[in-house]
């Protein structure tokens, strides 16, 4: 077990902790219910680092529903931060991706699907280049930084790009390559740290915001 997946998860563990936290002092709608979508993550990855642990590759069924969640959360999460153009914009491309998949792809394949991993990367860079548009568009009041969607943005750009050529050739690689399969999967491991230490922040933002409110 390498020391940067176990050093990946307990940044996901502290971070979907801060979530928890924060949600129990104040309400969980105020981070946008990201404890949920944290705490759904940290379960699957600990439970896929345990399967890999025994040598057991049967939990990929998992991964390929989870894509799915991804784009149903974020398409909630997102719907409320953008105007009402860009929200039904970004609902009609989330429901034509779902239609999609249900009809097109064998999302209970026993196989991870790549496919299902670069359309929830291309979902979440629209969304992120979506947001900074409107960011940029519209008039605000105080710096982007204290919009703790700048930084889920951010993250979610940061992962998807990286992501689009870790799994474009993921199967070629595990046949051709795999010693620079390895290294790519030690540099997932350090996206995803990088990922979710923008999430604490986020976090960070929203509490700032709860304590306002709560004044």
């Amino acid at each position: 077990m390498q020391t940067l997946q176990l050093l990946y998860i307990f940044c996901l563990f502290l971070t979907a902790s801060k979530a928890v936290v924060l949600g129990m002092k104040y309400y969980f709608r105020i981070q946008n219910y990201l404890a949920f979508y944290l705490i759904i993550t940290l379960v699957l990855e600990v439970y896929g680092l345990v399967k890999t642990y025994l040598h057991q590759q049967d939990y990929a069924i998992y991964f390929n529903l989870y894509a799915i969640f991804c784009i149903v959360f974020f398409s909630l999460y997102f719907s409320k931060a953008f105007i009402v153009l860009f929200k039904n914009i970004m609902i009609l491309i989330s429901c034509f991706l779902l239609v999609y998949i249900f009809i097109y792809i064998e999302y209970l394949s026993s196989q991870f699907l790549s496919l299902l991993g670069i359309l929830v990367a291309l979902f979440y860079i629209f969304n992120a280049i979506l947001w900074f548009y409107q960011k940029l568009k519209l008039p605000v009041e105080g710096k982007i930084t204290n919009d703790p969607n700048f930084w889920i943005a951010t993250a979610l750009l940061l992962w998807s790009t990286y992501i689009i050529f870790r799994f474009t050739p993921m199967y070629l690689f595990e046949k051709e390559d795999l010693f620079f399969l390895g290294i790519l999967r030690k540099i997932s491991s350090v996206v995803n740290i990088i990922m979710y230490s923008l999430f604490y922040i986020a976090l960070v933002k929203y509490e700032i915001i709860a304590k306002n409110i709560n004044k």
